[in-house]
């Protein structure tokens, strides 16, 4: 039998598959009205606004696991006060958005959608704060529900918009829709496991602030190497490159929510096991998620190099051809972002948050060196291979400080994960029509890792 958190994980997986399936057909839909030049301004508008809300999170949704887990502060304080900052915070940052924009150089299409969308990263700032309690909680089901609703509403309201072919900015409409469904239903749920209301301590504020203030920089730097490539490819080619890069980073985006769920569950954990001195357990704890995510990142790597392009034709239509390419830099990139994560929550929980800012500084000025260099060159090529290279810097510099903290991941299951990705290769490469090709191989897949036992199901994951 599965674990608690076990069971949690696997609850959340497949919620964020179901989600994952509903916002690959509201692309699909969004490609085909809008065109590459209109996916381009989507796509513009979407990023300048993540680049926003990422930095709004102050690193709050990592301070909320770990101090959920800690317990140091009761839990209806914290999360009462956390409410509170969250909103004063991001309602300040949101308002700035649409300012900042119309000094940039995009169309006025896109300044107009950055204003109108910004009421919708509000409300998602809000959500992501309270996932926390749902993972402190183990009550995984709520937070999957919340999510699933408000993807329904976000495909539904996609498809009509398509049909009536009404354009980008009923697209946006929707979409600040269902976000507000989103952080209507999270809050309601996690009000219920943990009541908290409006509370305004500064003693708790500053708490969470010097807890904090490490991850906000760290962040705040990191926006420099995962958001700059697309502003900057957006900033000096035309629109129609921005769509085909954002509809083959869409594709893989969607799967960065695997190491931020795991990451988000072994959090507290973690906490757990420091705050006991039971480094036998962090350590077993580190490896279980380590290869856990490394499996995952083998088996997209596989996946985007052997039937990318066949999925965004699929997916996006033959406009977007092109896209299908990049997904094999892109692939590799989102596999070292799955390393990159596990490693950045591990040195979170050791407390080591501030000592990685001048590895962060180091990333952030090598990264726009060579966006800069290399974007205004060869446009979306640049941008991918950009991105793979800071990506794979930042996997080996993360893993190197943590061997000195005592975590190295450990080589035992690796031939394991070598031989399920071969057999999910062998799947790939069947002369089957490509869906049923991809559900064979990943059945394949799922079947020679549950016999290889490369998932923990007991202690940790």
């Amino acid at each position: 039998m599965l674990s608690p958190l076990g069971h949690n994980t696997l609850i959340q997986l497949i919620g964020k598959l179901l989600a994952t399936l509903a916002g690959l057909v509201v692309v699909a839909f969004m490609t085909r009205s809008l065109g590459p030049t209109g996916f381009g301004h989507y796509t513009t508008i979407i990023v300048f606004l993540q680049t926003f809300a990422i930095l709004i999170d102050f690193g709050l949704t990592m301070t909320a696991g770990r101090s959920l887990g800690e317990h140091k502060i009761p839990s209806h304080i914290f999360l009462s006060n956390l409410l509170s900052f969250r909103v004063i915070t991001a309602a300040m940052t949101f308002a700035l958005a649409p300012t900042v924009a119309l000094f940039l150089p995009y169309p006025g299409i896109v300044k107009l959608g950055i204003t109108a969308t910004s009421l919708a990263f509000f409300l998602a700032s809000l959500t992501q704060s309270f996932q926390a309690v749902f993972q402190a909680s183990l009550k995984s089901g709520y937070l999957v529900a919340a999510d699933l609703a408000g993807k329904l509403l976000l495909l539904v309201g996609t498809i009509l918009v398509a049909q009536l072919n009404l354009g980008l900015m009923a697209f946006l409409a929707v979409y600040t829709f269902s976000s507000a469904a989103i952080a209507g239903g999270t809050l309601f749920y996690a009000r219920k496991l943990m009541p908290f209301k409006w509370e305004l301590d500064l003693l708790v504020w500053k708490t969470i602030w010097l807890a904090t203030w490490p991850i906000a920089i760290t962040i705040g730097l990191n926006l420099i190497y995962l958001k700059a490539d697309t502003l900057i490819l957006a900033a000096t080619w035309p629109a129609h490159d921005v769509g085909l890069y954002g509809v083959a980073y869409k594709v893989l985006e969607v799967l960065l929510a695997v190491p931020a769920i795991i990451g988000g569950l072994v959090l507290p954990l973690a906490a757990r096991y420091l705050a006991l001195a039971d480094k036998t357990s962090l350590k077993q704890l580190f490896n279980d998620s380590f290869d856990t995510l490394l499996a995952a990142g083998a088996a997209i790597i596989a996946g985007g190099i052997i039937v990318g392009t066949p999925i965004i034709i699929l997916l996006a239509g033959g406009d977007f051809a092109v896209a299908g390419q990049l997904l094999m830099p892109l692939s590799l990139a989102t596999a070292l972002i799955f390393i990159g994560n596990v490693t950045g929550y591990f040195i979170f929980a050791l407390g080591k948050q501030r000592q990685i800012i001048p590895l962060y500084i180091m990333v952030a000025i090598t990264a726009l060196i060579l966006y800069f260099i290399l974007i205004p060159r060869y446009s979306y090529w640049g941008a991918a291979w950009g991105t793979v290279t800071v990506e794979a810097l930042m996997a080996v510099v993360s893993l190197i400080l943590l061997k000195r903290w005592g975590l190295v991941p450990s080589v035992a299951r690796w031939p394991k994960i070598l031989l399920a990705t071969a057999i999910l290769i062998i799947g790939l490469l069947l002369p089957l029509p490509l869906i049923l090709k991809i559900l064979v191989a990943g059945l394949m897949y799922g079947v020679t890792v549950w016999y290889l036992k490369l998932i923990p199901l007991q202690k940790s994951l």
